[in-house]
């Protein structure tokens, strides 16, 4: 988790700051692993934790606070991580933390971007 005002600085920097309804920050309770923050961050949407959530997330305490809330765990890829195995030969999914993350129930692990996460959901008409 960030402190609050690293939170705010950072959607603003990208401009994504109107795409978020809820942060939930380390101002508000445990850290991950403990499921806290996602717990947290569903009760703020009124959602019910269950397998339609997905989070997605670039260390393996992001995917166990998903999978010990009942939720689905998606990881993703640092851009460092993802050259190191490229520059290897390997794929961006066998570096060592994109296999931990595996190792704590990701579903699966996505490259440095978001394309693959849009397959995750029912395509709506």
């Amino acid at each position: 988790g960030r402190p609050k005002r690293d939170c705010d600085k950072f959607l603003k920097l990208h401009g994504i700051d109107h795409l978020f309804d809820v942060c939930v920050v380390m101002e508000d309770g445990p850290p991950k692993p403990d499921p806290f923050p996602v717990l947290r961050a569903l009760e703020l949407m009124g959602v019910d934790p269950s397998k339609s959530v997905v989070m997605v997330g670039d260390t393996p305490d992001d995917i166990r606070a998903a999978v010990n809330c009942g939720c689905r765990g998606v990881g993703v890829s640092t851009p460092e991580n993802a050259k190191v195995c490229e520059e290897d030969g390997r794929a961006h999914d066998t570096c060592a933390l994109s296999v931990a993350m595996k190792e704590c129930g990701a579903d699966f692990v996505m490259k440095p971007a978001f394309e693959e996460l849009l397959d995750l959901f029912a395509k709506v008409e």
